[in-house]
């Protein structure tokens, strides 16, 4: 879609850009395009936030059923009669609140969408619940500095909660910084696709998830205290040392100059 034809669509539906909700719309085929390439050539596709269609109408051709989910209902309205193709189906719902598996084309193999970046990470945090384990990949539009904390796992200020709560289950990929010219209006951040492929296995077995969870969440909790006192605030100072012996992990560390390996460690060994 380019910025003549949001125009056009914007005068028509006498809808103006709103900022709480989001609405930068992409405005350049070619990362639409670049986007969608990315998409199986089986299975059935979500997307989250189609807009105007931008993107919608990059992935119909590669897509056997296409369900989009919209908060808005004149946009849904207006894609539902924009797009005349039996395997688009339009949901006007919020997707932080919808069940997908009573959305039309569910169980859904791949996820797609240009997320608005407030909701981002609660987002990426669905895509962990059961409901979602059919999607084996998800091709996402971010803000640049949640792509990069959601790929970061080596430490540092930019690791933390998110990279390792997506990291037992996904495998972060870069695919394409996006500027922010590309969107209408023009973003104060800058954007980068990134591309989530499911593991084949789990590096957290299911049953020991929720447990790594808080331990992450806890361990992050204050990023400037050590380890240890932050462990306290769960477990209280006696049964935290013990954890962290049995972990090998020095409880004068943060958490930030931990590797994720030694978070999986403390859950196998928390009693």
């Amino acid at each position: 879609m380019l910025l003549t034809e949001l125009m056009t669509y914007l005068k028509r539906t006498g809808l103006d850009p709103n900022r709480n909700l989001g609405q930068n719309f992409l405005i350049n085929p070619s990362v639409a395009s670049r986007i969608a390439a990315e998409i199986p050539e089986k299975g059935s596709v979500l997307e989250i936030g189609p807009g105007f269609g931008s993107l919608t109408e990059k992935l119909l051709p590669r897509s056997e059923s296409l369900s989009a989910v919209e908060i808005s209902g004149r946009m849904a309205s207006f894609l539902s009669n924009r797009f005349e193709d039996e395997r688009l189906k339009v949901i006007q719902a919020d997707f932080l609140k919808v069940d997908p598996s009573e959305l039309p084309g569910y169980p859904f193999i791949t996820l797609a969408g240009n997320l608005p970046y407030s909701i981002s990470s609660p987002i990426l945090f669905r895509m962990i619940e059961g409901r979602f384990r059919h999607i084996q990949k998800a091709i996402l539009m971010l803000q640049r500095e949640v792509a990069i904390r959601l790929a970061t796992l080596d430490g540092g200020k930019d690791y933390g909660k998110l990279s390792l709560q997506i990291w037992p289950v996904f495998t972060v990929e870069n695919l394409i910084d996006v500027s922010a010219e590309d969107f209408y209006p023009v973003p104060e951040v800058l954007s980068r696709v990134v591309v989530l492929r499911r593991r084949i296995r789990p590096l957290v077995p299911d049953e020991m998830y929720g447990r790594f969870r808080r331990i992450v969440k806890v361990s992050f909790a204050m990023r400037r205290k050590t380890i240890l006192n932050n462990l306290k605030a769960l477990l209280g100072k006696e049964k935290a040392l013990k954890l962290l012996e049995m972990s090998c992990i020095d409880p004068g560390l943060r958490a930030e100059q931990l590797p994720p390996e030694k978070f999986i460690r403390m859950t196998e060994v928390m009693q």
